[in-house]
């Protein structure tokens, strides 16, 4: 313990010390301004990951992913750079999915690893659901995805749906 009376996480044991048996961490919901992302937006793409680096995209996954987001073609979507947007909630501690729909308005949404019941919303892996007329998808991480050929396959499957492409 220092000298504010914080107790560090890594002595969970004191904390009975001075509240007993009983003790409730609550996570505090936030909302923010802003939220770094990369890409523009467009087509209201949104693809949430959480990942250890600082950059928004993994390095060694960037062109995995920027090779499935410009496979996606219809008469009504031409999706590059612009088209799509692409957060880390690494830093973004009780993010809410009302915060996240006030700065995005996403149309398609896709959890990279991440699972959406932190924003409290219930989807199952590898499954859809509309939410206020999003279409949202909760997959594996995205290193797993680009190590795997089966993923792939069920990713572009999911993808293809969401923009409804042959």
């Amino acid at each position: 313990m220092d000298d504010k009376l914080i107790i560090p996480e890594n002595f969970p044991e004191l904390v009975n010390l001075f509240v007993g048996e009983e003790f409730y961490i609550v996570k505090e919901r936030i909302n923010y301004d802003s939220i770094d992302h990369e890409g523009g937006n467009k087509y209201r793409f949104l693809h949430i990951m959480n990942h250890g680096e600082d950059k928004i995209i993994p390095e060694g996954q960037r062109d995995f992913f920027f090779k499935m987001i410009n496979a996606i073609r219809t008469d009504k979507v031409f999706m590059d750079a612009d088209g799509f947007a692409v957060i880390n909630v690494k830093n973004y501690e009780g993010l809410t999915w009302k915060n996240v729909e006030k700065l995005f308005s996403p149309k398609a949404c896709i959890f990279w690893g991440v699972d959406p019941s932190t924003m409290d919303l219930v989807c199952r892996k590898y499954n859809g659901l509309v939410h206020n007329d999003c279409k949202i998808t909760y997959i594996d991480d995205i290193k797993s995805i680009s190590e795997n050929d089966e993923l792939k396959k069920k990713l572009w499957g999911l993808v293809k749906r969401l923009f409804g492409m042959p």
